[in-house]
């Protein structure tokens, strides 16, 4: 009967170790196939880490691997930690969603063709503020050709966004519509977001999110700004020229917007703190993030509307949450299902903008049922 138990197990773990070893020569293929240099990816289950994978190269010069210490720039991504960030505060009674965010800014911010109306935190968390991100200026910064000193979240929207500031434009910096009426993606309404925490929690927004966020999940190597993190550990972000049949290195990249999309961390990090949102924002037995809050952006009833986060259609029954990212070097994804608590990470030193590869890519790992 020993025998018997030692054989099943035996041809239990053979099989676990062929399927992975399957997923990952189909990942390493897909990842050859659309020049992306380095890939970690994540799956989370019944809210803790199943599993994470580590694939190609953080430097492709210097053949360094990429590992589990690795720190890869998320982008966009960064929007659903400033979220989280502005929606503890709001479960605490600071505000109201639907509070006009004029209340707490020591300048006044309106859009110039609707002077009445209020821009409010609900509108800034669904892209509704009908504030608009001015390429003329901003674009230089996302192109990661501004390699200056930093500048400072309040003087940057200062300028920005009120009346007479030095990049103030009324038709770029705004659009034409009412605040609430139209949806347009906003990197400002973001950064702006990250602006209210200060206001409102008296701390700078990073330090605020290292208090309340990283470090009770003990994402120690996540920053939002470069520099504080170890240089030998960030992903070198590379795009794949055609022509030249090679890969081209860009710089590390940092904005004036930098709550919008600047965070680094490694996927240990970012997969922590999706488990505990995909777990109502508790984890390992601490109430991080209040479930209401939890429910307020991301509500298992999607009809109530999105706030920061889209849906995504994993196939013809099962829609879940997501973001994706994107930059210079850089793609990454994060989704997940509130009903089965099941989710995924994606971070990648290369650049993926094909929905259906990536659509490929993300059901590749999902679908894996490694452990």
């Amino acid at each position: 009967m020993k025998h018997c138990v030692l054989f099943c197990v035996f041809l239990l773990l053979s099989h676990t170790l062929q399927a992975q070893i399957e997923v990952d020569s189909l990942i390493e293929t897909q990842m050859k196939e659309l020049h992306i240099p380095g890939l970690a990816a994540a799956k989370i289950e019944n809210g803790n880490i199943s599993w994470m994978r580590h694939y190609g190269f953080q430097d492709i010069d210097q053949k360094k691997p990429v590992t589990a210490e690795t720190i890869f720039h998320i982008a966009s991504l960064s929007k659903t930690v400033t979220a989280a960030a502005i929606i503890q505060l709001n479960a605490k009674g600071y505000f109201n969603l639907d509070d006009d965010i004029n209340r707490f800014l020591p300048f006044r911010i309106l859009n110039p063709s609707f002077p009445q109306a209020s821009i409010t935190f609900r509108q800034l968390l669904r892209h509704r503020s009908s504030i608009a991100d001015n390429l003329d200026y901003l674009l230089p910064f996302w192109e990661n050709k501004y390699q200056q000193t930093d500048i400072p979240l309040y003087v940057f929207l200062r300028e920005y966004l009120m009346w007479g500031g030095k990049k103030y434009h009324s038709n770029k910096n705004f659009i034409t519509t009412a605040p609430g009426d139209q949806f347009v993606y906003s990197k400002v309404g973001y950064a702006l977001l990250g602006y209210l925490v200060e206001r409102i929690s008296k701390m700078p927004f990073d330090r605020y999110c290292k208090t309340h966020l990283f470090d009770p999940l003990g994402m120690s190597q996540t920053s939002w700004f470069p520099h504080q993190l170890p240089h030998l550990q960030l992903a070198t972000p590379y795009s794949y020229s055609d022509s030249l049949k090679t890969f081209i290195k860009h710089p590390q990249g940092k904005y004036p917007d930098y709550p919008a999309g600047q965070l680094r961390c490694t996927l240990k990090d970012l997969a922590t703190f999706l488990a505990c949102w995909s777990n109502d924002g508790n984890f390992n037995g601490r109430q991080i993030i209040p479930p209401k809050a939890v429910q307020a952006l991301t509500p298992k009833d999607m009809s109530l509307g999105f706030h920061t986060w889209f849906m995504y259609l994993l196939n013809t029954e099962t829609p879940m949450y997501s973001h994706s990212g994107h930059g210079p070097g850089i793609s990454t994804y994060m989704l997940f299902d509130p009903f089965s608590k099941k989710g995924l990470v994606i971070l990648m030193n290369g650049e993926l903008s094909d929905y259906f590869k990536w659509r490929t890519l993300i059901a590749t790992l999902y679908n894996d049922t490694r452990h």
